[in-house]
């Protein structure tokens, strides 16, 4: 018993030891992406998730509902019959003139009508102000990096507050681009149709407020549905942070964006109508009657072209018309603050979880669990996008996870392969290749630190070697020794056996270890019979050195027996130690005094249980033990008889 519990301890500490690495690497993968997510170097981290928001959001495009909006678009069909961009303003305002005949709740013009740079009046501005005039008008503005001088701004717009709004990413620029005064005075209200886009980036969003000359504006779709409310002002309240126009309630995010959700290419066009038409005749400006009417250029000589996720050449007055329908649906997906530090967290969760598996699940399924778990949270964060409108990210969590998986699960292969060349290096001549398989798929399966079997233990000597060494020489015995070693070696593992050890001309083999034999016993009664019977041959093949090897004694036992590793570092030894160990080598000094060449223990003659015929020898007194015990031996050792 202390044996076996020195054995267990001294070898359950390196197999510790390994273990960590796996769970250690697998920790700094997972902290390392974690940090990578949060600090977002680059930002790599947002335009990934943008891009895949972008896409959530395109394959479930706004539902088609009954709106109020219709876009009146300037064409190249416009262009073509009614004369090159840009237009003069007594077009516009012919234009501007049949959209208010057709009595719609209001107007939005699209098109900045900037200032002349006479100052002389123009019959042409003085027509298109008086149309202006007629209908509920927003006009467009822009916000301009250089700084306004000697301007005459409007007034911030009015916005009431309720509770503590806080917005301290609002866009602010120096600068302004307004209309023509006379336009100003004549409209109902100014909204910026700047978008925030960065470089190279499609347009997301639009802005809900943004400040320009240090004056506040409201963004151009939000000015519209006050225009069209008849609204004065607009009520910023908190908590929960929200801009509320008229009846309509819109979130608002600290930037003071809003997040842009497009309908079908179908959906939007549906909501056209061709400038050109209207101008013509061919269509009635009652169509419009009751409509919000956002006009503006889709021809691509007048630049209001943008890259959106729907479509890389959307015009800006169908992107703001888009906003317009969002405000009145209260179709706006949202991204709380919150939801990057969950999304952090599921990573970290998803992760710890992956690491586990591959600790402790086999590779196949590890891998299973790992991709039911990133399944599972993709479809729940496109559950929550789509259908809550609560954007959340369906990916980063997915790679955090699958970065600290991927170091776990390549560190646990690192460990596997160096295992199985270990053991196919350490195992190779001494198990039978199918053994030594099932230690690789398997290497539990080995009680390494320590454990108590059944085995039957098979020791064996050469009669007379030292004496032989001394009479050939060196050279011939090496030669020699190498046959037998070859021929002997290569039963044991046929039969099964383990080769534990080989000292000098001994054999030291173990059967039903490391891993069970069936009639071990049996297994290795037949192959002693089968090594005398090799040995004799080699004796007789009319080598001279070879006649003069002696025969080979053999001693069996089987009985209870501790097994384990046993060494430091490299230098490691799985072998077996107990009575049934002890005795085998007993019994095969016995042969000398008996003349047998193979003898058996009672434990292998137990475990038989009369399978094969056997001589009994009687009780005999064995070095080392104070009582004596019955000794057997095979019948034929040759061929032994199987009753």
């Amino acid at each position: 018993m202390t044996l076996s519990c020195e054995v267990r301890h001294r070898r359950m500490r390196p197999i510790k030891a390994g273990a960590r690495l796996v769970p250690l690497v697998g920790g700094l993968c997972l902290l390392a992406a974690l940090a990578a997510a949060l600090l977002d170097p680059g930002n790599v981290v947002r335009n990934l998730r943008e891009n895949v928001f972008d896409r959530m959001l395109i394959w479930s495009p706004r539902p088609n509902a009954t709106s109020p909006v219709i876009v009146v678009e300037i064409g190249r069909d416009a262009l073509a019959e009614f004369g090159p961009w840009p237009w003069p303003r007594s077009r516009l305002a012919e234009l501007v003139d049949r959209i208010a005949h057709g009595q719609p709740k209001s107007v939005a013009i699209n098109i900045v009508l900037s200032p002349r740079e006479t100052t002389e009046a123009d019959p042409a501005d003085e027509k298109l102000a008086q149309a202006i005039a007629r209908v509920p008008t927003v006009l467009a503005m822009l916000l301009d990096p250089a700084p306004s001088s000697a301007l005459s701004l409007p007034s911030s717009t009015p916005i009431a507050t309720q509770g503590v709004v806080e917005v301290p990413d609002l866009l602010q620029m120096p600068g302004v681009v307004l209309p023509a005064p006379a336009f100003v005075a004549n409209a109902r209200g100014l909204g910026v149709t700047s978008l925030p886009a960065e470089e190279g980036q499609p347009v997301r969003s639009v802005y809900l407020l943004a400040a320009g000359a240090d004056t506040l504006f409201a963004g151009f779709a939000v000015e519209t549905v006050k225009a069209a409310e008849g609204s004065s002002n607009l009520i910023a309240s908190a908590p929960p942070q929200a801009l509320r126009v008229g009846r309509y309630t819109i979130p608002l995010p600290h930037d003071g964006t809003m997040r842009l959700h497009f309908a079908t290419r179908a959906d939007r066009s549906r909501l056209t109508i061709p400038a050109e038409a209207l101008l013509s005749g061919r269509i009635a400006p009652q169509v419009l009657a009751g409509k919000i009417v956002m006009l503006g250029a889709s021809a691509p000589e007048a630049g209001g072209l943008r890259l959106t996720p729907a479509d890389p050449f959307m015009p800006s007055v169908e992107i703001e018309a888009e906003a317009v329908e969002q405000v009145i649906s209260g179709h706006i997906p949202t991204r709380p603050e919150a939801m990057a530090w969950i999304e952090i967290a599921i990573g970290g969760l998803i992760g710890v979880l992956g690491i586990l598996s591959v600790i402790y699940l086999s590779p196949a399924r590890a891998l299973v669990a790992v991709a039911a778990l990133s399944a599972a949270w993709i479809a729940i964060a496109l559950m929550l996008s789509t259908r809550s409108l609560l954007l959340t990210d369906p990916l980063i969590p997915v790679l955090i996870a699958l970065i600290a998986v991927q170091g776990a699960g390549l560190t646990q292969f690192a460990r596997t392969y160096r295992q199985r060349v270990a053991i196919e290096r350490r195992f190779a001549l001494h198990l039978p290749p199918e053994i030594i398989r099932r230690i690789v798929e398997n290497p539990k399966e080995i009680g390494f630190a320590g454990e108590t079997r059944m085995i039957t233990a098979l020791i064996t000597d050469i009669e007379g070697f030292t004496a032989l060494t001394e009479r050939i020489g060196p050279e011939a015995t090496i030669s020699l020794l190498d046959r037998y070693i070859e021929t002997v070696a290569g039963i044991i593992v046929s039969h099964g056996g383990m080769v534990d050890k080989i000292v000098g001309d001994a054999f030291h083999a173990f059967f039903n270890a490391p891993l069970d034999l069936p009639d071990h016993a049996e297994k290795a009664v037949t192959c002693a019979c089968a090594i005398v019977e090799a040995t004799e041959r080699l004796r007789q093949d009319g080598n001279p050195v070879a006649a003069q090897l002696g025969r080979t004694r053999i001693g069996i036992e089987t009985g209870l027996a501790v097994l384990g590793d046993v060494g430091r570092g490299s230098r490691r030894d799985y072998t077996a130690y107990g009575r049934a160990v002890n005795l085998a080598s007993r019994l095969e000094g016995a042969n000398k005094r008996l003349g047998t060449s193979v003898l058996l223990g009672p434990g292998t003659v137990a475990e038989l249980r009369g399978r094969i015929s056997l001589r009994n020898h009687g009780m005999i007194e064995i070095s080392g033990l104070d009582e004596k015990i019955q000794v057997f031996e095979p019948e034929s050792v040759s061929s032994p008889q199987i009753s």
